[in-house]
């Protein structure tokens, strides 16, 4: 049975990811239910921590794992390292005196303890209140006077998570009222991004992509472009001097680092950049998720026989929320930098076959799996491929710090 190891981040109030709660489903036909707790928990632990690199998946922060009963009790949580997992207890789980022990058990060891989707009227959870690290609240279905209240009398001993949050306003209202965390795609919302003008884009790296969308490239004009920012000139000379292309010989000129780069990578790169110049706290989640899809969609593209195409399925993931980020239309964006017409129609939402790669790689993404098995299928590509795929694109992103 497939697992599809997917990930929603969980923020502060500073906007920085703690923690990613790692989300599954038995099934793309189960998307709307849950069968099985048992099955499905521990096929979702033997690919996060078996198959695929915890660490990769959580980008070092800790992993959320939902537990029933019956694998709280048979102690399933202790076989996962302490320091990289949260135990989340389902909120279908009977609190009796068995999970009670085990989830004291699991905190003297060291364990963090979580109350998922925490219902106020349930007098059984209060004993797992005196034991429990976090506290998650679905935040626009429980009363506000009653989150209030709760917070207050734990707010010392426990940190509360407001669970999808869907807008700013409620954003902003969680933080009122004291919570400590927060998850939802609130984050992508373009009423949260800080208006960042298209103008306002490095203009060299502009001019440089204009440049490089010529048939035969010149290096000269590109090199003296770059020579003259000294921001992108050091980035540059770090980039060809990095692991990534692993140069026996250290690069000291700016020439000699595009002639290591070549035009393709160049390319990639600059894009790269210009989302980074863009970045501020409050969309870093957001960009890394089009870095994501950026080299997602290149390796679909290889692995698929599109290999020639591989960089316009590159730049569509990478520009696919450029219009929340710039709190922008896209049909205006799309005229103003340089970008094929397949890519424009691909990011103008027209059905082309990039296009149809950045839709599978979205419903991924917000778990729609329903739509999204019916466009894996169309791609003609394996469950395990697919996986396999997605975890070098969250390595490569994981490498971006230069």
């Amino acid at each position: 049975m497939d697992v599809y190891v997917a990930r929603q981040p969980i923020f502060d109030s500073n906007m920085n990811v703690i923690g990613y709660e790692l989300l599954y489903r038995g099934s793309i036909n189960n998307f709307t239910e849950r069968t099985d707790d048992n099955k499905i928990t521990a096929e979702l632990i033997s690919n996060a921590f078996l198959t695929m690199d915890i660490h990769e998946l959580t980008d070092e922060t800790k992993a959320f794992i939902n537990f029933s009963e019956k694998l709280l009790i048979e102690e399933i949580p202790l076989l996962l390292p302490a320091d990289s997992v949260v135990v989340e207890v389902l909120e279908n789980v009977e609190i009796n005196e068995n999970v009670i022990h085990a989830c004291k058990k699991l905190r003297e060891k060291g364990y963090k303890i979580a109350l998922g989707d925490f219902v106020i009227s349930k007098e059984s959870y209060l004993p797992l209140m005196e034991i429990a690290h976090i506290v998650k609240i679905e935040f626009s279905a429980v009363n506000y006077l009653k989150q209030r209240q709760l917070i207050k009398q734990y707010k010392n001993k426990i940190k509360f998570i407001a669970d999808k949050v869907e807008t700013r306003e409620e954003y902003q209202l969680a933080v009122d009222m004291g919570y400590d965390y927060f998850q939802g795609y609130f984050f992508s919302k373009p009423v949260i991004i800080k208006g960042k003008e298209i103008d306002s884009l490095n203009i060299n790296l502009i001019k440089i992509m204009s440049l490089l969308n010529n048939n035969e490239p010149d290096y000269q004009q590109i090199t003296e472009i770059i020579e003259s920012d000294l921001g992108l000139s050091y980035r540059l000379l770090k980039l060809a001097n990095s692991a990534f292309f692993g140069s026996r010989n250290k690069i000291l000129s700016i020439k000699q680092a595009l002639v290591q780069l070549g035009i393709l990578e160049i390319r990639k790169w600059i894009y790269v950049m210009m989302l980074k110049d863009i970045q501020i706290i409050e969309n870093k989640e957001l960009i890394k998720t089009c870095f994501i899809r950026a080299k997602f969609m290149e390796l679909l593209a290889t692995e698929t026989g599109m290999d020639d195409k591989r960089l316009e399925y590159f730049m569509t993931g990478m520009f696919s929320s450029i219009d929340v980020l710039l709190n922008k239309d896209m049909n205006i964006i799309v005229d103003e930098i340089s970008l094929t017409d397949d890519v424009k129609d691909a990011l103008l939402g027209a059905d082309n076959e990039i296009r149809n790669v950045l839709d599978m790689v979205i419903n991924f993404e917000l778990l729609k799996w329903k739509s999204f098995g019916v466009n894996k299928k169309a791609l003609g590509i394996t469950q395990e491929k697919f996986m396999s795929l997605y975890t070098k694109a969250l390595m490569w992103v994981r490498k971006l710090s230069y």
